[in-house]
């Protein structure tokens, strides 16, 4: 990386926008249910910032709902979720629905919930008091009154959850994350549930809101640097035409 004041500036630049940018998004989804804040590492700041987006995967407080379907995960684990083209989607927000289609589904993406087989968890038509147990049990009264079990809903365990992609509707596997292994709730390495509850949002509102100050201050300082630089070589050029 070059060391000139007109290079370091443009790359604090690019930098502490990004910085800005992940603590934006982070207080926008400081109410959303399972989501995990993200923060900004930087790096080579002798010869100008580089930004590394990191996710903090430390778990969420858990608001009750009293809704059966609803779960947080009470361990490191996270749901999965068949998504578009049949790429995993993973979440830490259990807010599962039975939909029109006869499938336990996400409520917010519409996404299919995972079974512990690695399909879909069918709903049968009519069937009523569905829930989802702390051992991932999914089960319901049928029509005819009776009682069944529908499927177990999988969890997915990450070497490193911190490497884990960001996406609209939750996270996708990447190589920073490493290998992906699923197991049912209840079993060592992917936690448990807990039945009617939700996890909030991880993010510490104060602390995005200090960070982005800190990033605005560290951006206009950067915006300085490379308006000295644009002048100081304007200068030589001037010079130089002389």
């Amino acid at each position: 990386m070059s060391t000139d004041p007109l290079s370091i500036g443009l790359s604090g630049l690019e930098a502490y926008s990004t910085e800005i940018d992940v603590s934006a998004n982070n207080v926008a989804n400081v109410g959303t249910a399972g989501f995990q804040g993200q923060s900004v590492e930087f790096e080579n700041l002798f010869a100008g910032a580089k930004a590394r987006i990191v996710a903090n995967t430390a778990a969420g407080g858990l608001d009750p709902t009293g809704i059966g379907t609803n779960v947080a995960i009470s361990g490191a684990g996270f749901f999965v979720l068949q998504g578009p083209q049949g790429s995993p989607i993973y979440t830490r927000a259990g807010n599962f629905i039975p939909s029109g289609n006869g499938l336990l589904v996400d409520a917010a993406s519409g996404l299919p919930v995972t079974n512990v087989n690695g399909g879909s968890i069918a709903i049968p038509a009519g069937a009523t008091n569905v829930s989802i147990g702390a051992d991932g049990t999914v089960s319901a009264t049928l029509p005819n009154g009776q009682p069944a079990t529908l499927g177990r809903v999988a969890l997915a365990a990450f070497q490193n959850p911190g490497g884990l992609l960001h996406t609209g509707g939750g996270y996708q596997a990447s190589a920073d994350s490493g290998n992906v292994l699923t197991g049912a709730p209840g079993t060592a390495g992917y936690g448990s549930l807990v039945p009617g509850f939700l996890e909030s949002s991880n993010v510490d509102l104060a602390d995005e809101f200090v960070k982005m100050i800190a990033g605005q201050a560290a951006f206009a300082a950067n915006a300085k640097t490379v308006r000295t630089g644009d002048e100081m070589l304007k200068t030589v050029i001037d010079m130089d035409e002389t």
